[in-house]
């Protein structure tokens, strides 16, 4: 009797333009049945991880490849037979959810996530539970008493390669500014206090996000891309900001759309549910394209100046400090007044100095009068 037929599962496209991706994590072995559709890999492209499904129902035959493996576009990744020719029905196997550094941890202690109780939202694994369960002291509290090689893999890898990118391709200029945010923290904190209880705290972020787009209606030639290869700069019909978010994992950043079409109040709720999809985990390569400008919000960590880079295929960053107390001259006498640093970093083949100066000057002028943004 010929054995049947085996299916293939192989690595398509799920990408723009993807040549590679990385193996992150198997949810099923050899041997296990699984239903069609049902999530069988994790793999990381230059964009997002990304859940490949099976084709068809039926018994995982073969798995090729292990978690940091670099495979092509159309590489194999598994091989099955379909429910047709397995003894009853399939029964869907799923692996615990957990982010891939935590997976790593995991690996690295010779602990099955199986058997480890999650304590994050829907069980999700977290790292401590990890440490938990393999009754070791936190990674961070261990002595080292050698170096450690850790290899680049994952989106820190991704992240690596894109930064590395950036700096090679796009030359940058960038402008620093101070600015008053007395109006920016009253108009917060009014806000703030018509929050419901329950409601996510309101930041200063959805003024942030508002200030770029309304910068981005009054300078259009910010709201696009260079395409060197064709000699073509693409201009957008849409305010589409990307949001630098730091994860566990290293820097991902979600896209904002159509932000001109909404108000305040409505871009803090969009904000709310797409950083709750990052932190999930649930962000998929579509949610990470067609952004012309980025903010990075280093001041929640602390930081007042920075020098963000232009990620490649954007126009510019804009990258917004720590509010802090300053004394700064008013009307020739001293006075203390909130102060917000601005840093606005451009590609310097779309935008000349003077350009960039009038970009800035309007999120200045936007943060300095919130209601500006309104009108």
């Amino acid at each position: 009797m010929n054995d049947p037929p085996l299916v293939e599962l192989r690595l398509a496209d799920v990408g723009e333009g993807l040549a590679e991706a990385e193996i992150v994590e198997w949810l099923v072995r050899p041997g296990d049945l699984v239903n069609a559709d049902q999530a069988v890999v994790v793999v990381m492209t230059d964009k997002a991880s990304v859940e490949i499904p099976a084709p068809v129902g039926g018994r995982v035959c073969e798995c090729i490849g292990t978690p940091g493996t670099i495979v092509p576009t159309g590489a194999v990744l598994m091989r099955m037979e379909s429910a047709a020719a397995t003894e009853g029905p399939p029964r869907r196997t799923t692996g615990p959810q957990a982010a891939p550094s935590t997976r790593r941890r995991a690996a690295e202690l010779g602990v099955d996530l199986r058997a480890v109780a999650g304590s994050g939202p829907d069980g999700r694994v977290l790292l401590e539970d990890v440490e938990r369960h393999a009754g070791s002291p936190p990674a961070a509290a261990a002595g080292a008493a050698a170096d450690t090689v850790v290899p680049l893999r994952g989106l820190r890898r991704q992240t690596a390669l894109a930064v590395a990118q950036a700096w090679r391709t796009t030359p940058a200029i960038a402008e620093f500014r101070d600015v008053d945010a007395s109006e920016l923290v009253r108009a917060r904190r009014e806000l703030r206090a018509q929050r419901a209880e329950g409601d996510p705290p309101f930041t200063y972020l959805p003024f942030f996000v508002r200030a770029v787009a309304v910068a981005l209606q009054r300078h259009p030639h910010f709201n696009g891309f260079l395409d060197l290869e064709r000699s073509e700069i693409t201009r957008r019909s849409a305010c589409n900001i990307g949001i630098a978010t730091a994860t566990e994992d290293g820097l991902i950043v979600p896209v904002l759309r159509a932000v001109e079409r909404l108000e305040l109040t409505e871009i803090a709720a969009e904000l709310d549910r797409l950083l709750s999809r990052v932190r999930a985990g649930r962000v998929g390569p579509a949610d990470l394209t067609g952004s012309s400008v980025t903010i990075t919000n280093f001041g929640s960590y602390g930081t007042e100046f920075g020098v963000p880079i232009v990620r490649a295929g954007e126009a510019a960053i804009v990258g917004f400090g720590r509010i802090r107390d300053a004394v700064v001259p008013r009307d020739g006498v001293p006075a203390v007044r909130p102060m917000l640093p601005l840093t606005v970093a451009a590609d310097h083949r779309l935008n000349d100095g003077r350009e960039l100066a009038a970009f800035t000057a309007t999120i200045a002028a936007c943060c300095e009068d919130p209601a500006a943004g309104s009108r």
